[in-house]
């Protein structure tokens, strides 16, 4: 069982299997929706997923679509902000700031994605994969083998 909670404690969630690996995501959008250099994302089965206390709680944005479906949208926590887990279009999955993750998990960083629009004070040293932009289809989160745990 995975948890996590917002920084107020109002909100709070359970992962009822595995993660995928967490990607840094240097969009634009992700850097201003975490106030970093990058989104630190990962994904979960929505089925495995469920909010546990103050659903009531959240609020959503969704931004204008810029280039393809599924527009950009974040859940948040109405008291501290907090990013929450949220779905993307019709994807069976969620997508989840790791850094609202209670549980100690085994999932690791494995790429950056969006490079092109990193930030300009930011430089990457890690060996990691980077991809200017998205990744193509067959490469973006979750994949059945992402998804394996």
């Amino acid at each position: 069982m995975i948890e996590g909670s917002c920084l107020c404690g109002a909100v709070a969630f359970e992962i009822d299997g595995p993660l995928s690996p967490i990607q840094y995501c240097h969009a634009a959008r992700c850097r201003k929706a975490s106030g970093s250099a990058f989104g630190t994302e990962c994904a979960a089965r929505a089925a495995d997923f469920r909010f546990t206390r103050g659903e009531e709680n959240l609020s959503v944005y969704e931004a204008p679509l810029l280039n393809e479906p599924p527009a950009y949208k974040r859940r948040f926590c109405r008291t501290c902000g907090s990013p929450m887990p949220v779905e993307m279009g019709n994807a069976p999955w969620v997508v989840i700031q790791a850094g609202v993750i209670d549980s100690s998990v085994d999932a690791r960083v494995f790429r950056h994605i969006f490079t092109g629009q990193r930030a300009g004070w930011f430089e990457i040293h890690d060996e990691l994969r980077q991809f200017e932009a998205r990744p193509p289809p067959e490469g973006r989160l979750p994949s059945d083998e992402d998804m394996q745990g």
